[in-house]
């Protein structure tokens, strides 16, 4: 049986409680975490869509899930003072229209030659916003350049489901997007290509996270893969004690005949690290954990590091210190990217 995916019923929350020495600010937020998370809204509170899961379950047994066609062209949409907006089709297509028109935003200076960092966050609330901008902030001082895709369920992407209920207002529609954003991604480095960068980062916070696992796991077109606050089932996300088992809508997936943690978690399977296989260049992988997030707790990010090979480097500090790690972080990417660029200058 995996970690952290107990059966049973739903109950059995239990704050989290950080050490000591965590900040004042990271031990108050794990404590009003989860009153915050059911105060939000319910996840799945549509239920399972158990024919959306079957399809990408099936495709996931037949190897197909990942098999990534040519990248559709990408057009730019909006010039902005702080960026400029692409618009394209996504390669997946989804059961919803709305979602299937991809964008994204790239953050870059006019002149000169940098990396590209591509910064995947999923969701759609005002955290999201706040630390997609710190990071962006944060990684261009670092003198690379960004680009953040919208997340299938947010912004633009949203369809009247998603505003009203949420992006996870089904299993299904959750697991869909996660896919989505993986094959979006895929897009993007080749269309990052053809404009000319020569080395492209792909990370992600959370789940966003989880897909950059994703890709180290099915593809080697990226120069240096990021997960951050990552775990190895993304399952695992809504399991108690986590704080977001609170805002599991445990009705309605009930109905829908799912009864128990794990049933809830093996509907992940698709989308989870450790049910792939690990990724091939391992010394392009670095894996990012915060040592007091209670979302995704230092187990979660060890077993994923384990499963890779890697070790995992952690950053002091809880999720809700945002003023504060996305610039620790940015500083870890641009050290783990010159490192791998005085590498393969050495090799060549």
């Amino acid at each position: 049986m995996d970690r952290g995916l107990p059966s049973g019923s739903w109950t059995g929350y239990r704050p989290a409680r950080l050490p000591v020495r965590a900040s004042p600010l990271a031990r108050a937020g794990a404590h009003l975490l989860p009153y915050a998370a059911a105060a939000r809204g319910r996840y799945f509170s549509s239920g399972v869509d158990r024919a959306l899961c079957r399809a990408l379950h099936d495709a996931a047994r037949a190897r197909t899930l990942y098999r990534f066609g040519p990248p559709p062209p990408l057009r730019l949409s909006a010039q902005r003072d702080a960026h400029d907006a692409y618009a394209f089709r996504s390669p997946f297509a989804s059961p919803w229209r709305a979602r299937n028109d991809a964008c994204a935003q790239l953050h870059r200076e006019p002149s000169g030659r940098r990396a590209l960092v591509v910064v995947n966050v999923v969701g759609h609330s005002l955290t999201r916003w706040v630390l997609v901008r710190t990071m962006v902030t944060a990684l261009r001082a670092r003198g690379l350049d960004v680009a953040v895709p919208v997340a299938p369920g947010g912004g633009s992407r949203r369809t009247p489901e998603d505003r009203r209920l949420g992006w996870a207002h089904s299993v299904g529609a959750a697991l869909v997007a996660l896919v989505q954003l993986v094959h979006d991604n895929v897009a993007l480095e080749s269309w990052a290509r053809e404009l000319g960068y020569g080395t492209i980062i792909v990370t992600g916070l959370g789940l966003g996270g989880t897909v950059a696992a994703v890709l180290a796991a099915t593809t080697s077109r990226f120069d240096a893969y990021v997960p951050v606050v990552a775990g190895a089932h993304p399952g695992r996300l809504w399991m108690p004690p986590r704080p977001l088992a609170r805002a599991v809508h445990a009705g309605a997936l009930a109905r829908g005949g799912l009864r128990s943690r794990r049933a809830l978690a093996r509907l992940f399977d698709p989308v989870a690290p450790n049910r792939l296989p690990p990724p091939r260049a391992r010394e392009r992988c670095l894996v990012v954990g915060l040592r007091y997030d209670p979302l995704v707790p230092v187990d979660d990010v060890r077993d994923l590091g384990t499963h890779w090979g890697v070790e995992p480097r952690w950053i002091a500090r809880g999720g809700v210190e945002l003023g504060r790690w996305p610039r620790e972080l940015a500083a870890m990417i641009a050290t783990f990217v010159a490192r791998r660029a005085r590498l393969a200058a050495a090799a060549s």
